[in-house]
């Protein structure tokens, strides 16, 4: 049955056809003043569409009764119900939307560490964005080669003795070569002392910048994980494969489709449309479908996890 919620006194009863289903539906419209105008409503009972004067918008809102294991809501708040199947989801969540955010990523991440299979599909960030989400899903693993470390260690020592050795004897050599400068310029002490003090200073320097070169031997290396399993679909402009689809499945019991993206915006601020499934064969089918996503790396190829890692990650190599 269809109630039309005038600002007079009026309803309107009428049986709707929606996906060859029988479908109870409720449709209200709630008036949102932007302007103080005369407003204009006006509905059409052979297409029931709804139409709006410019001289003032109205914000409707669909919400349909369960039948046949089908619900639909359009309108805003569209996220409502399904971010609770979310949260509450006992074994599997399974999620592909093409744009998501950072606030309802931390959402799947809760989920993950409560043991709760996760699966995201996207296929699109914005630059602001994407450093961001990649850490947030992707685990940088760094490994240090202890063989490595400890020659280094060692050879650091050892110019570094060596370095201060020869600084001690240079100076120790120009000091002698200055006390003895006045009594004879050619005596051959003399002229040694300075060959010394001019071959240890020199030795001194090489030895710190080979300190400091040895100082740099690359000791770490990094490999990259993913903290939930994610698949990024990135838009390929030259086949133009887009992955736009909206899709949500909880403990295969539950099914959402829509026009909502899996953002705060999409899930409470926008108007969206939103099909909510518990037909388990239908249910099924969609499990099947998000799944082909994941495994299916020809169509929609997925990311290369150590690439994306070195996009967002420094990497420090001693």
């Amino acid at each position: 049955m269809i109630f039309l919620c005038f600002p007079i006194k009026q309803t309107i009863k009428r049986n709707v056809n929606l996906a060859a289903q029988s479908i109870k539906i409720r449709l209200s419209a709630d008036l949102v003043k932007k302007q103080p105008q005369k407003t204009y409503f006006q509905y059409n009972l052979r297409t029931t569409n709804v139409y709006y004067k410019e001289n003032k918008k109205y914000y409707f809102k669909i919400d349909t009764e369960n039948s046949e294991g089908v619900e639909v809501f359009v309108g805003q708040n569209a996220g409502n119900q399904l971010n609770k199947d979310i949260l509450n989801a006992k074994a599997e969540v399974l999620i592909v939307s093409p744009y998501i955010d950072e606030v309802k990523l931390d959402d799947l991440l809760m989920l993950k560490n409560r043991n709760i299979n996760v699966r995201l599909a996207f296929s699109d960030l914005r630059p602001e964005q994407y450093g961001n989400i990649l850490r947030k899903l992707i685990h940088q693993n760094r490994v240090t080669d202890v063989k490595k470390k400890e020659k280094r260690e060692s050879l650091k020592s050892l110019f570094f003795l060596s370095s201060i050795g020869l600084f001690c004897l240079g100076v120790f050599s120009l000091i002698y070569f200055g006390i003895h400068l006045v009594d004879d310029l050619t005596n051959s002490n003399n002229v040694i002392a300075l060959i010394v003090a001019v071959a240890s200073l020199y030795g001194f320097f090489r030895c710190w910048e080979k300190k400091t070169e040895i100082g740099k031997m690359e000791i770490y290396t990094y490999h990259y994980s993913e903290k939930l399993n994610f698949k990024y679909v990135r838009n390929n402009r030259y086949d133009n494969k887009f992955l736009h689809s909206k899709i949500y499945i909880i403990d295969r019991k539950v099914a959402y489709l829509g026009s909502l993206n899996y953002t705060k915006s999409g899930f409470t601020s926008n108007f969206e449309s939103r099909i909510r499934i518990t037909q388990r064969e239908k249910v099924n089918e969609l499990v099947r479908f998000v799944h082909d996503i994941f495994e299916d790396n020809v169509t929609l190829k997925k990311h290369e996890l150590f690439y994306l890692g070195k996009q967002v990650y420094s990497e420090e190599t001693y």
